[in-house]
């Protein structure tokens, strides 16, 4: 990682853990970059990937399939933020999961083999883990509750809010699938605020 990479990757891992600066660096240290370009994908159930990831500049979108092939979309991740199916790197096994990068992303990734054996040495590394899982299991009740209790202008308010950094890159198809509202209901709601 370059400089400024390492000290926004500090940044994040330490608002998750305290934990030493030295040994974010050697974690920093294990991992690897990889570049993926608009639409490729991190991970699919097809060719799952077993990797942790953290996003460096991009922004990506977390969605599953359903059985008959409409697209969900569960969640968005930007800059700073970590990417993987948890599942998958907590348990070992496949997640029903595709993980897409919406631009241009340059992730750093490390094996999940390799991060069991951090975990194994430190528990930090686990703590951390489970802070990021546990970040996006509150993040997903969150939104299943508005999705019980608010109307689809109120959702759209708090998904302005929740990706305040990030909204205005992400599609407007994308963000009407992530509210469950059609595309023109959102075109209505964006001209009514």
């Amino acid at each position: 990682m370059d400089y400024d990479t390492l000290l926004k990757f500090r940044l994040t891992v330490k608002h998750l853990v305290d934990i030493p600066d030295n040994k974010i660096d050697f974690f920093a240290d294990l991992t690897r970059k990889i570049i993926y370009r608009k639409n490729e994908y991190f991970s699919t159930i097809e060719k799952p990937s077993t990797y942790l990831g953290y996003i460096a500049k991009g922004l990506i979108r977390v969605y599953v399939i359903d059985h008959e092939g409409n697209e969900a979309i569960l969640n968005f991740r930007g800059e700073n933020s970590f990417t993987a199916a948890y599942g998958g790197i907590i348990l070992n096994n496949i997640q029903p999961v595709y993980i897409q990068a919406l631009e241009d992303s340059e992730i750093y990734v490390m094996e999940r083999d390799e991060f069991v054996k951090l975990w194994e040495e430190d528990v930090s590394w686990k703590v951390m883990l489970n802070a990021i899982n546990e970040y996006d299991s509150l993040q997903l009740r969150e939104r299943e509750i508005s999705f019980l209790l608010d109307n689809a202008k109120t959702r759209y308010m708090k998904f302005l809010n929740n990706f305040n950094t990030i909204a205005n890159r992400i599609q407007l198809k994308y963000i009407s699938s992530y509210l469950g509202i059609s595309a023109e209901t959102l075109s209505r709601i964006r001209t009514q605020i």
